[in-house]
């Protein structure tokens, strides 16, 4: 299935879930066979798609996270996927009153359970580079765009805990609610230092899905 032919299925399920706003996953499996690690090249994936109504939080209200150690690549005893550790880090906050996790491998934070981290820090945007320690987020790529037309200057490199806990901002992005900031990390006050370039860059990032949505609020 082509890009176009897979736009448009997608689009023809859209529009049979009742709702104006929606959360679109979808995900494609090796195809149905016989357990086994080896598998047929020529058999057909099977394409997985879920809908739920979906309203972004308001990017005004500052959230809370926690902190864990980055350990979803150390599990060889488990047999399972990867996701597993991050179901649990998800869960984790959940219990704790926070929306999010930050990972971070020993000093170094990585990214969040199912979220990209950066950190605003004397005017400059800071985020961890798209190698292969996190999972690169195309909301974190959007607001990395809307800083450069802002011309806000963007550093792609790792960052440590300390830097985190000291940043003028903490920005959680992801493709459901892709321009928040925290204020409480592991019930320590965070951020708040910076609410003018973290505004410019919320409001840049906003219109442009305004734009591609042709909505006129988040709210609607």
């Amino acid at each position: 299935m082509g890009k176009e032919e897979l736009g448009e299925l997608l689009t023809k399920l859209l529009f049979m879930v009742e709702g104006d706003t929606h959360f679109v996953y979808w995900q494609v499996t090796r195809g149905t066979a016989p357990r086994d690690h080896a598998y047929d090249e020529t058999m057909l994936g099977k394409l997985w798609v879920m809908i739920r109504p979906n309203k972004l939080r308001d990017p005004n209200v500052p959230i809370r996270l926690i902190t864990k150690e980055d350990t979803r690549f150390l599990h060889c005893n488990i047999k399972t996927l990867n996701l597993l550790p991050s179901v649990i880090a998800s869960q984790e906050a959940l219990k704790a009153g926070a929306l999010e996790t930050v990972l971070h491998r020993g000093d170094m934070v990585t990214e969040c359970a199912h979220s990209n981290v950066s950190i605003l820090k004397d005017g400059t945007f800071i985020s961890h580079p798209n190698d292969n320690l996190i999972l690169r987020g195309i909301a974190k790529t959007h607001m990395i765009q809307a800083c450069y037309r802002l011309e806000i200057q963007v550093l792609e490199r790792a960052f440590a805990l300390e830097e985190l806990m000291d940043a003028d901002e903490i920005i959680v992005t992801s493709s459901s609610n892709f321009c928040l900031h925290a204020d409480t990390i592991d019930g320590k006050p965070v951020g708040g230092k910076d609410p003018g370039t973290l505004k410019k860059i919320q409001d840049a990032v906003l219109e442009e899905y305004l734009e591609y949505t042709g909505r006129k609020s988040i709210f609607d």
